[in-house]
């Protein structure tokens, strides 16, 4: 990560919007608070092949941080395991 690991860890926490690369791809965090009352945090690819969500978690009291993190998302590895080929953006 380009950043400051732990402050990008910190704003998963509040469900902040976040931008970041991950080989050649673009992807977007963000956390809602939604209508089941559960806080939900969606991560999504912006760059090519575009699906449906790529991860969705819910939370009764907080946001899944955990969950995200420990989730074999990036090549098979959990987010600590690949945040060092991640950079930051804004968009």
């Amino acid at each position: 990560m380009n950043g400051d690991v732990r402050d990008f860890v910190d704003r998963i926490h509040y469900g902040d919007e976040l931008v970041f690369m991950y080989r050649g791809q673009k992807f977007f965090l963000e956390g809602l608070f939604q209508d089941d009352n559960k806080f939900t945090t969606y991560l999504d690819r912006w760059e090519l092949p575009g699906t449906d969500y790529i991860w969705v978690g819910k939370g009764d009291k907080t946001y899944p941080v955990q969950e995200f993190l420990m989730a074999r998302l990036w090549d098979g590895r959990t987010f600590w395991e690949a945040e060092s080929e991640m950079e930051w953006v804004d968009y």
